[in-house]
């Protein structure tokens, strides 16, 4: 689970991650790390509690 959760936590987590922020970056709406890890970082430790509550039932 926390595998699949890496991409979640960081920008370099993922290479799809990179993909997508080429693509931003194309589109004029840069996506920085700064920005991704605002909201990975307390996303990813929900999820995997979440994920843990969950499996533990």
């Amino acid at each position: 689970m926390s595998s699949t959760l890496a991409g979640n936590f960081t920008l370099l987590g993922s290479v799809a991650n990179l993909i997508v922020v080429e693509q931003t970056r194309a589109a004029g709406t840069p996506l920085g790390f700064g920005a991704f890890f605002k909201v990975g970082l307390p996303l990813t430790p929900i999820t995997l509690l979440a994920g843990t509550v969950w499996f533990a039932m």
